[in-house]
């Protein structure tokens, strides 16, 4: 008989009424959940039914549950009048909109902010929404720069929440949100329906910025972001392996503007994780500052079994070299940390491709990585009964137990894939004697002040932690993170004295489960959590008046000029200026024309469903990280899945060694199906046999090249439908013939610039396929 106190317990199952694709635990204890589309027992083959622009959320109550009787709570749902809808900015209506797909955090009045959504996949909403959790509805906020599909949001130290990455439209050349913004300090009257204040979205410095060439940041979709409880900073763990610092604030608190009146400066943390590009795994902040980023791995790859770790409060900030391995390795799965320290892992699959549901992992895993690296391991714990794959959530209540639902909802998943169902783990601090008890707690605690906690009789208690309510979705817990809290004297009188976080950079503002833990008594170890108190941490009051956010330079010009492109109206009739993206096609246009010579077109097969255009980010640092190129495109060709790059040097380059410097930042996550390179020189024609053979004559920097027919097998341009080369066309196969009739009245040869696809047969040996030319 499996023993619970070993390996914790599962609940019965019971039903929520959709599949909890994102959920979030709310100050008054209730969840707020919503999935993909209002009926989920449709074949998913259908795509018109799968994207529905209208969300239908629900409120789960777990504390009226009596799970003892089998009574898991009530999920009742929201009024269809109080649903999210947005301003369309195409069509000048008020719509419903769909929030599957989008990112939330908590902002301190315990509201919920979700920005993005769903069009279809890959293509996102530019809505941002307040869920007001006190009057039960959805509130429409100003709309962002542009559309946000997987986008993620972090709340900030002073009140604010910052929303990044994303993708637009990759149809058309938009790709990633390249554009952070940040949600201001939320005011009483942004949850009046009746008279909502317009919001100005602060813009933060982009990602992409050739004219800086010690930054260039191509953000991942779902990016991992934390706060660095020593200076605010926001630390991107992940899925790219390469860690980066966003400073906001310099140090005295102002945020950081340059000429144009962006805030930001991004800063190589010069540090990378060892398994490489790993998405579909989650990233946890254990305690203030530490973080493990556990498991994922690319799109059709198998699972990585890395669990990594890095501690923000020891400068330089540096990846440990000490990994532990998962009992199983998996992708597509949660990871919650528990208020005794420990980290919970569920669900996932370890089969080698997206999401394999034949190879779901029913067995969670549990690990104390407090204790010392040489020690950390994995442990099994008890199996969950249904498969948590791709759209599982996890969440931790306030009793102390973790909610495990969700998973299904994408097209082609079977229907009795797509689980309604909910399961609660037990975890086994739970099964290790009696818990103690908080009689008396205040609601609000206040930053580096003392505050009082009454304990149940003969509580001797160990340990205090502070845990973050979460907000999940898509293996991203956002904001979650515990912290233990320091005491204050000895207990006296069954009352515990307890300092509260010292800033807002260790804790931001909003609410929190606090626990307060006893020992476990023999023979059991480790220590039994409280069921928490939800208390809430006010923002620090604002000493010095705030300049008004105004728009960037670029924005105020554009509503200048195009004020009524620009602009739209709420629903009261207040007109509304939208932020502008800076567009990352102007970006793109720069680096064409700064370039002096032409570009190299790099077939890159993406492994991600979604195509090159939202998967971009990881193949940008990969591309930028081979050693002979100089600058990377902002803007692949998402249709035809081609990157394009500019070489340092006028070489004909070595393929394989590509391939390897790509891989070792962008892991498998894309494949390299070659490239096409447009070189210019003398071509001369001699007889081969009965054919003919034109070679391009070598320079001082690269070898003769020889010449040969565009076919079939040449073509570079992918369809990502068929996953098969796109057609090529008679002008395409006619090139090299026509370059021969030009040359039958030059014996001497001409200056020719000719385009194809380049292979490498040995160190001095090229060849060309050439696709078009051009004489000079």
């Amino acid at each position: 008989m499996p023993d619970p106190a070993v390996e914790g317990r599962w609940t019965p199952l019971f039903d929520f009424p959709n599949v909890v694709v994102h959920a979030t635990l709310l100050p008054n204890g209730k969840v707020l959940h919503w999935g993909r589309r209002v009926d989920p027992t449709r074949n998913s083959n259908d795509p018109g039914q799968m994207d529905e622009h209208f969300t239908k959320s629900f409120l789960w109550t777990p504390a009226a549950g009596d799970p003892v009787n089998g009574n898991f709570g009530k999920s009742e749902p929201i009024d269809d009048k109080n649903q999210p809808t947005y301003f369309n900015p195409k069509t000048k209506q008020i719509e419903t909109v769909n929030l599957f797909c989008s990112a939330h955090c908590l902002l301190p009045s315990g509201n919920l902010l979700v920005v993005g959504g769903h069009v279809v996949d890959g293509v996102g909403v530019e809505q941002a929404s307040i869920f007001d959790y006190q009057a039960n509805k959805w509130i429409p906020q100003t709309l962002m720069n542009r559309g946000r599909w997987y986008p993620s949001a972090l709340a900030l130290p002073d009140g604010r929440a910052l929303c990044l990455s994303g993708s637009d439209n990759p149809t058309f050349n938009a790709n990633n949100n390249n554009i952070p913004q940040i949600f201001p300090i939320e005011s009483p009257t942004s949850t009046s329906q009746s008279t909502p204040e317009p919001i100005i979205w602060t813009e933060v410095i982009d990602s992409i910025n050739p004219k800086d060439p010690a930054r260039s940041v191509a953000l991942d979709l779902y990016p991992a972001l934390h706060i660095d409880p020593t200076n605010g900073q926001v630390f991107m763990a992940g899925p790219s392996p390469q860690s980066w610092f966003l400073e906001i604030k310099d140090a005295k608190g102002v945020d950081i503007k340059n000429d144009q009146g962006v805030v930001g400066r991004w800063t190589n943390a010069n540090t990378q994780r060892s398994a490489g590009f790993c998405d579909y795994g989650p990233s946890v902040m254990y305690a203030s500052g530490k973080i493990m980023y556990i498991g994922g791995g690319t799109f059709d790859g198998g699972p990585n079994p890395k669990t990594e770790f890095v501690d923000l409060t020891k400068k330089p900030v540096q990846w440990e070299t000490q990994t532990v391995d998962l009992k199983t390795g998996r992708k597509q799965f949660n990871a919650t940390v528990l208020p005794d320290g420990t980290v919970l892992v569920t669900g996932g699959h370890k089969g080698v491709g997206f999401n394999i549901l034949t190879e779901a992992v029913h067995k969670a895993e549990l690990m104390d990585p407090s204790v010392e690296p040489s020690s950390r391991q994995w442990t099994e714990m008890a199996a969950e009964d249904k498969s948590r794959c791709y759209h599982g959530t996890a969440l931790l209540l306030p009793d102390g137990r973790v909610l495990s639902a969700g998973s299904g909802e994408a097209g082609g998943i079977p229907v009795n894939e797509c689980h309604k169902e909910g399961q609660l783990f037990e975890p086994p601090y739970l099964h290790k004697g009696p818990r103690p008890t908080i009689v008396s707690c205040p609601e609000v605690i206040e930053y580096n002040k003392d505050f009082t906690v009454t304990v149940g009789t003969n509580d001797l208690i160990e340990k205090i932690s502070l845990v973050r309510l979460g907000s999940v979705t898509h293996c991203r817990n956002m904001n979650q993170q515990l912290m233990f809290l320091d005491r204050v004297g000895k207990q006296e009188d069954w009352k515990v004295t307890i300092k509260a976080p010292a800033n807002p950079n260790i804790a931001p503002p909003g609410h929190y489960m606090l626990f307060v833990l006893i020992k476990a008594k023999s023979p059991f170890v480790g220590n039994i959590p409280s069921v928490s108190r939800i208390v809430r941490i006010p923002p620090l009051p604002i000493s010095e008046p705030v300049d008004k956010v105004t728009p960037s330079a670029r924005v105020a010009h554009l509503l200048a000029t195009e004020p009524t492109q620009h602009s739209f109206v709420e629903q009261n009739g207040t007109v509304v200026t939208g932020q502008i993206q800076p567009s990352i096609a102007e970006h793109n246009e720069r680096v064409i024309a700064e370039q002096d010579r032409p570009h190299v077109a790099v077939g890159l097969t993406p492994v991600c469903p979604y195509g090159l255009g939202p998967c971009w980010g990881a193949a940008h640092d990969g591309l930028q990280a081979i050693t002979d190129i100089d600058v990377v495109r902002p803007v692949p060709a998402h249709a035809d899945c081609l990157a394009f790059v500019y070489l340092k040097e006028d070489i004909v380059p070595d393929i394989d060694t590509w391939r390897t410097e790509f891989e070792s930042v962008a892991n498998k996550g894309y494949y390299i199906r070659g490239i096409e390179m447009t070189l210019a020189g003398v071509v001369t024609k001699e007889k081969s046999g009965d054919d003919e053979q034109l070679t391009l004559a070598s320079t001082s920097t690269r070898p003769d090249v020889s010449l040969a027919p565009f076919q079939a097998s040449s073509q570079l341009k992918w369809d990502m439908k068929t996953k098969a080369p796109q057609p090529i066309t008679e002008v395409e196969v006619g090139a090299y013939k026509g370059l021969v009739a030009k040359l039958a009245d030059h014996p001497a040869g001409l200056t020719v610039q000719v385009t194809g696809t380049l292979h490498r047969h040995s160190a001095d040996k090229y060849s060309l396929d050439v696709r078009d030319f051009e004489v000079s």
